[in-house]
Parts: C-alpha cells; structure tokens; sequence
C-alpha cells in the first residue's frame, strides 16, 4: 500500500520543488498563457532559487521518496503556493497539504488566512471556494507578453 506523507521541506528538497511548481503551474496555467511564455517559463531556472531561499516555510507531499506537492505558508497568514504534480491530481494530495497549512495557521495562532490565485484558474478559484474562501480583491500584473488578474482570497480561521 502507497502512503501519502506530509513532511517539512529541507534545503535538499529545493531542486525537486522547483520542478514541481514549474511543472504543475504550466499544466494549470499554460492555456492562459502566450505560447513564447510558456516556453520561456519551461526552460527557466529563477523558481529553483526562489524555493532555495524560501524551502523553510514549504511542506511537501511525498509516496515511496517522490515529491508529488508542495505547500508554502508564511507566518503572516499567507499560503502562498499549493501545487500538486499533474498526475495526482484529483487523489486529495492538495486537500491533504491544504488541510495541513489551514492546522498550521490556526496552531500558530493566525485568525485568517490570505492568498492569491490567478482569476482565469477556475480549478483552483473553486478547490478554494469550496473551502470557504471568498474574494476580497483583484489586481492585475503585466509580464512581457502577458496580462493576468489574481484574486485576492480570504479565510476566517477563528
């Protein structure tokens, strides 16, 4: 029997993070993009040292070694990723890191959580939704050759 395990992140774990990121943002986001971005976006290796320097406030989602999510929550309140690799999708890796950052927020004794998701990612905007979350905001960034609107979502934890 395959066991989900949910661990912190050690600074060894930075590289295969990336990865997942890079590649579970892609898959959820690359119909959104122009096609020269998602390329660009494939090939690049800046995520790789944001993780490296963030890994500390990261838990992972691991079966038999294998890092198959990541989590990210800051002391502030804020989760500020949550990326299931394309394959487990659909199992309950994300409700299984979700729960565990929503345990974390609310033993450290946060009173709500924040976050921001893409507007167009309707996966995402209702796996929170369904969670209670509700919009609170939007603002827009421009990336060259890319527009894109995030909502600003938030929880009551107390």
């Amino acid at each position: 029997m395959t066991i989900l395990e949910i661990r912190p992140a050690t600074a060894d774990d930075s590289t295969a993070i990336a990865a997942l990121v890079r590649e579970a943002w892609l898959a959820a986001n690359q119909n959104l993009l122009p096609g020269d971005s998602v390329a660009k976006l494939a090939q690049s290796n800046s995520l790789a040292g944001f993780v490296a320097g963030e890994w500390q406030s990261v838990r992972v989602a691991e079966i038999d070694g294998d890092i198959i999510g990541a989590v990210g929550v800051n002391p502030a309140g804020v989760i500020w990723m949550l990326y299931v690799r394309p394959g487990y999708q659909g199992y309950g890796v994300g409700s299984a890191l979700y729960d565990d950052a929503i345990g974390s927020l609310k033993a450290a004794g946060s009173r709500k959580a924040m976050l921001e998701v893409l507007a167009a990612n309707e996966n995402a905007v209702a796996f929170y939704r369904a969670r209670g979350w509700v919009a609170e905001g939007r603002r827009t960034e421009h990336i060259p050759g890319f527009r894109f609107t995030a909502v600003r979502m938030g929880l009551a934890l107390a």
